[in-house]
Order: C-alpha cells, then structure tokens, then sequence
C-alpha cells in the first residue's frame, strides 16, 4: 500500500511511501559533489549559478561531507517519524524536534562502523548547538526551495511508483529483481534482509524522483528502501502515458463498437445514433473521446460532418502498445552479477570511487 501515515509503517509488513527527506539528501550530495554534478544534467541545472551554496554544502559538517555523503539526514528524519512527510514547513519543524530523539548508540545496520562513527559526531554536535541545527536547517531549506515545487508536482507519479513496486513485491518478485542492489553492503546482506522481512520486520519502499535505482538503510524496527523516479522512469512514463489514455479511449466498449463501425464505413453522427439506438449527445460525447485521442477523423461532404476511423492511428497505438509491452523481452542477456551496461552509474552516490556507502545508489 502507499501511505501518508508514519503510523502504517510500523503495522504494515510492507508499504510505500514519497519522502521529502529522502529526495532532499541526494540534492546535498548533488550539492557537495562536483562528479555528480557533471554527471547529471538535473542536478547540474538545479545548482546552476548556485556555487557558493554548493560549497557551503560540502563544507558544511567539516569532515569530508563530500565523501561520507549525508545519510544522518535519514537517521534524524526516522527518529523523528519524518520520513513521509510532504510538506516542507512541517519536515523542518519535525527535524528540529528529532534531534533530541536520535540515540548516540545508533543501531544502523546498513551503516559501516567508520560511518557510524561519524554521523554519532554529527549528532552530537547537533544536540549540543541549537545554533548549529538551526544553521543546518536553513542550509537544507536553501538547498530545497528551488525544487519543491517540482517535487509536490511529482507526487502522483511518485505514488504510482510506489504502488507499482510494493504490488511487484508482495506478487512474489525478489527484492534484488524489485530494485538494484546496488551497493557492496545491499548485496552482502540480502540474505539477513529477507529473512528479517520474513520474519514480520516492516519494509518501506520510497521512490525518489531525484536518484536512480536503489538506496538501503536499516533500522532495528524498519528496512527502508529506495527506488528510483528519475529522468529515465520519467520518460518511460511520458512514453507510456499516451498509450494508456488512448486505451482509456476504447476501453469503453461503446466507443469501440463506434470505432469499430466506422473502420468499415465512414458515418455521421446521425447514422452512428440511430444504428446503436442513442442519442446524439451521446454519441457525440463519444466521438469527441475518440477524435481527441486521434482515433477518428472528419471529412465534410455535402454539407454533412462524416467520420471515420484513422488507421494509421489505431494501427500506431497498437505498435505502441507492442512496444510498451514486449520491448523488455526483446533485450539482450542480463549482465553478469556486479557487471552494468552504464559504468560508474552504478556507484553509490556518496562515494563515487566506491561501492561501500548506503546513499542512494545511481542508476
């Protein structure tokens, strides 16, 4: 299911979820990170003209931010039940409360033991300065603002997603087919993984729009992970949309009775009413459906308004729909395990001459 209710997480095995945190964290890399950066267009536009906040980002926790990536940002974000939140105003009011809430001893299991050690520091430091924290969120508030409204108009497609991942899940797809496991420490503990889930511990998939195939962060009462909603399942989505809405066209089978008729013989909306015993603001309701969708054309002929089927149409839209649907089984064989058609696209994103970090993983 996907859910608005922090509450859910910890009732429902598995759930689904948009995260403002989460997308939030991987424009901080974007930010402190030049190779990303030059990477992704995305987020080269997002920080265009913008270098001095990028360096202030980078600089920000003095400690090689640049490298160890901003992972504390999704250990505060839990603890203080922040991880759903859609709202901007709400998600900085939260973290701030959170602060105090976050435990020194984490308990993260996707986490190595040098990075424990400095996301402790970090909170500490936190926890000892209001100054700072009220600092850090003013730098995440700068970071945010330019895209919020990007994102809040994302939100459906972010649902569909996580809707579309959670119903792979629980059909019986395995966790490594569901999403990449991208990182060495993913891959290394799968097996603990599912049978954690097994074993009833609830799982929360959150689709991002701004990363790409995967992120894991484990928590002794959660596993969160991350799907990708970026540029790439986007244009799949723009691809796709317009094949669903002219489905949507003829899924009615009036329609496709009408459209059906006058693929064998041009007619008016006159003769359409009387051959399916309608009347003629229905019939003309359905054929504006059907012509909106490029299904139908017109031609005036003695005065009279004739229409007919567009074959040319109904025989692109049943390619597209060839395409949509079997495109994948035409791809060649899958690389070997660790192996990527795309290089370095596969390294984590917080260290991008690494494989050992648990940020959002590129896709």
């Amino acid at each position: 299911m996907f859910t608005e209710d922090p509450s859910v997480q910890t009732t429902q095995r598995v759930s689904a979820t948009a995260s403002m945190a989460t997308d939030l964290s991987w424009l901080l890399c974007g930010a402190a990170k030049q190779s990303m950066r030059d990477r992704y267009p995305q987020l080269a536009a997002i920080f265009s003209g913008r270098e001095d906040l990028s360096e202030r980002v980078r600089t920000f926790w003095g400690d090689g931010a640049e490298e160890v990536g901003f992972t504390e940002m999704h250990i505060l974000s839990h603890y203080a039940g922040a991880l759903y939140l859609r709202d901007a105003d709400a998600l900085w009011r939260a973290l701030e409360r959170g602060v105090a809430t976050v435990p020194l001893e984490l308990d993260v299991a996707s986490e190595s033991p040098e990075e424990i050690a400095v996301y402790r520091d970090r909170f500490r430091r936190l926890k000892e300065s209001p100054a700072l924290v009220r600092a850090y969120l003013d730098l995440m508030k700068e970071v945010w603002q330019p895209v919020d409204e990007m994102w809040q108009q994302a939100l459906p497609l972010i649902e569909e997603a996580g809707r579309h991942v959670v119903r792979q899940y629980e059909n019986g797809a395995a966790l490594d087919v569901v999403v990449t496991p991208g990182c060495d420490i993913f891959r290394a503990r799968l097996p603990e993984i599912e049978s954690d889930l097994e074993a009833g511990k609830p799982l929360v998939f959150v689709p991002c729009l701004f990363f790409g195939s995967s992120m894991y962060l484990e928590f002794p009462d959660l596993v969160v992970i991350g799907t990708g909603v970026g540029p790439d399942d986007q244009a799949a989505r723009a691809r796709t949309e317009s094949v669903a809405r002219r489905l949507k066209a003829v899924a009615d089978p009036t329609r496709l009775a009408i459209l059906h008729c006058l693929a064998t013989a041009p007619s008016t909306v006159g003769d359409l009413a009387l051959l399916f015993r309608l009347a003629q603001p229905t019939v003309s309701m359905h054929v504006k459906v059907l012509r909106d969708n490029g299904l139908v054309r017109t031609e005036r002929q003695a005065g009279r308004l004739r229409l007919s089927a567009d074959p040319s149409a109904v025989e692109s839209l049943l390619g597209e729909l060839r395409g949509a649907l079997l495109q994948d089984s035409e791809v060649g064989p899958t690389p070997p395990d660790g192996a990527s058609t795309i290089g370095s696209d596969r390294i984590p994103a917080t260290v991008v001459e690494s494989t050992r970090s648990t940020e959002p993983v590129t896709a």
